[in-house]
């Protein structure tokens, strides 16, 4: 557990407007500073940020918060790490509430965490470096070449790719790596934990892991890197190795029986980093570092299968696009998507392989909530390719006229036809697609099943729709059953608004808010002699601003809201945190001239009540003929019309 006081120390020692500004390009405007939101789509800016009360806030769509939830909703942070990062930049160190022993044990295994963040970050230098100079880098810099990735008419983009992506090289040889990790000072046993290099089975030391391979760095979300990808490529010729004095890589020359592979040749085309303490491969999504940020303005995910069709697609401008890294499309991946977006196309390989992996990606995509579509590439291709031949133009209309994954499924499940098999295999499509209906849990598939019937029916040739509306019947009786709603039940939901809310003829809900507003803009003032007798006219949910302004303990800016914020109910959480975000008044005189103002409409409200009950009471009493009474009730009444009088005379 990180202790409160490192929390604090966090908030108050991070400069929110620098930390926004790396991304948000921000502009000075009264007490706060003005851009465009980094998590929606907007021409007009509508994003504040608050420097001196350390708190953000856009108007368009409503989300807000101080630095450490800025960094959970744009990097996709967990609040943790959100504190750590932050405390990292700021130079604080994190306090953590445990025993001293527990305390120590964690700072150990801080210690070795570090030592494998530097092993990685000094071989994506490494091999970077290798990529321009080592004489080899050739066969590395062809392949790149080949994608349209190396310089050419796109040379300003694919640079840009190359670098976030830190694309590299491995050197030929055994000992390239170990020998630049020795003379860094890189731990080699922190090396080998995260699969760089491997142990020699006889005679000690190390060799390299990754060989003669184009190298592509796995990045988190923090921007460390925690793994690689390595691309095999065409192997050197004889002269060169010659020329090179280096020997051919085959089990002859191996450091160690059984070290290595046997042949080079017959090595996979692609070598992932072995799983560590800092690379679960399940977890990481491939780009999703150099994504984050179009993401989070409000663009779609597109998921596609390789390392290539992402620094591909990133080269052409589709910064959205991400992938599995060397495993299929996980549930956990999936996760970490829908913290940025819900709404995700799967780009896959246009051939078996890449229908097998939409389909496996279904209940995936289900289980995390997310919304997906399929996009279909030709036969035969993949999005790298694809792009390159057609252009970027091209990948972005066949997105857009990407199919719900359900229905793409259920093209899929018709594609063939029923064949020659006869009512046995028309019974198996017609079982198949009603699967796929019933293990559907959006309730707009019950609307799906009535509404493509005469469609599926054709595609299956029967003479009528009968038989599968009998199905599409049971379908919706199934889904009935697990509790969803009935057809059209969610769109209608959806659509209801609550009636708006009369015009009152008491004028109080509409000034109270602006004397709250102006107090948050200006806590101080709520110790003037004015909001004594203000406050007390103030009601409801707003009443809880200002006890929690009096209830504050400091006058610390980013800690007075911290405070008052977590005292308040949420129905007037948003309303508070937008003011304290963006402050209407510049001066303090202009706030206080506005709480003024809106006392003295209230006073005089108040009065006006109060006149009405006494107007509603006299009548009952003279009904009654109580002479005295209504005596003693029309003093009372004279005297607060001369104190309304007296109010509206100065």
């Amino acid at each position: 557990m990180i202790g409160q006081h490192t929390i604090d120390r966090v908030r108050q020692g991070t400069a929110l407007v620098e930390l926004i500004g790396e991304t948000v390009r921000l502009q000075k405007r009264g007490r706060s500073y003005v851009g465009l939101c980094p998590f929606h789509k907007e021409k007009t800016p509508s994003f504040h940020v608050s420097e001196e009360r350390g708190l953000f806030h856009c108007f368009g769509c409503g989300k807000s918060g101080d630095a450490i939830q800025f960094l959970e909703q744009s990097a996709g942070m967990s609040f943790v790490e959100a504190v750590r990062a932050l405390a990292e930049r700021a130079g604080i160190e994190v306090e953590e509430s445990l025993d001293e022993a527990s305390r120590k044990q964690q700072a150990e295994l801080r210690r070795r965490r570090q030592e494998l963040y530097e092993a990685t970050e000094a071989a994506a230098q490494f091999f970077d470096r290798m990529l321009r100079e080592h004489p080899l880098r050739r066969h590395a810099q062809a392949e790149l070449e080949r994608r349209a990735l190396w310089p050419g008419a796109n040379s300003g983009a694919s640079a840009e790719a190359l670098q976030a992506f830190r694309i590299g090289y491995a050197p030929y040889g055994w000992e390239s790596l170990c020998s630049w990790l020795r003379t860094t000072g890189v731990s080699l046993q922190a090396a080998e934990r995260v699969g760089l290099v491997a142990q020699r089975r006889s005679g000690g030391g190390y060799y390299d892991s990754f060989r003669h391979r184009l190298m592509f760095a796995v990045i988190d979300l923090r921007g460390r890197v925690v793994g690689f990808s390595g691309r095999a490529l065409e192997e050197p010729s004889e002269p060169e190795l010659r020329e090179l004095k280096l020997q051919p890589m085959s089990s002859k020359s191996a450091p160690a029986a059984g070290d290595g592979n046997s042949a080079e040749r017959l090595a996979p085309k692609y070598v992932n980093s072995s799983e560590s303490p800092i690379y679960k491969k399940r977890e990481i999504v491939f780009g999703l570092y150099q994504a984050r940020q179009q993401l989070s303005a409000g663009a779609e995910c597109v998921l596609v299968e390789g390392n290539f069709d992402v620094v591909s697609l990133h080269a052409h401008a589709m910064k959205n696009t991400v992938a599995p890294l060397g495993t299929a499309f996980t549930l956990e991946q999936a996760k970490q998507l829908k913290r940025f977006t819900p709404n995700i196309t799967l780009l896959f390989d246009g051939d078996d392989a890449g229908r097998r992996a939409v389909r496996a990606a279904r209940d995936v995509c289900r289980d995390a909530g997310l919304l997906a579509k399929v996009a279909s590439l030709p036969q035969g291709t993949d999005p790298d390719e694809f792009c390159r031949r057609r252009g970027a133009d091209a990948v972005g209309r066949l997105i857009g006229a990407a199919q719900g994954l359900l229905e793409y499924l259920i093209d899929s499940a018709l594609e063939t036809g029923t064949g020659d098999g006869g009512a046995q295999s028309l019974a198996t499509k017609v079982r198949e697609v009603t699967e796929l209906l019933k293990s559907e849990n959006d309730p707009a598939v019950q609307a799906l099943a009535e509404q493509h019937a005469d469609a599926v029916v054709a595609r299956l040739g029967v003479a009528d729709a009968r038989s599968f509306r009998e199905l599409a019947a049971s379908v919706r009786l199934a889904l009935s059953k697990g509790g969803a709603p009935p057809p059209g039940a969610g769109v209608a939901a959806a659509r209801t608004e609550p009636p708006a809310r009369a015009r009152s003829p008491d004028r109080r809900p509409d000034i109270a808010p602006e004397i709250v507003g102006a107090l948050l803009d200006y806590p101080e003032l709520i110790d003037s002699p004015e909001m004594v007798e203000g406050a007390a006219l103030i009601e409801g949910d707003l009443a809880a601003v200002i006890a929690a302004l009096r209830q504050a303990t400091t006058i610390e800016a980013s800690l007075l809201s911290e405070q008052i914020l977590a005292k308040l109910p949420p129905s007037i959480h948003a309303f508070a945190l937008a003011r304290l975000a963006a402050p209407r008044h510049a001066r303090r005189e202009d706030a206080m001239a506005e709480l003024l103002a809106n006392v003295k409409k209230l006073k005089q409200l108040e009065l006006l009540r109060q006149e009405s009950l006494a107007v509603r009471e006299l009548q009952r009493v003279a009904k009654l003929g109580d002479f005295e009474q209504e005596a003693m009730l029309l003093r009372e009444q004279m005297a607060r019309a001369r104190a309304r009088h007296g109010l509206e005379e100065r």
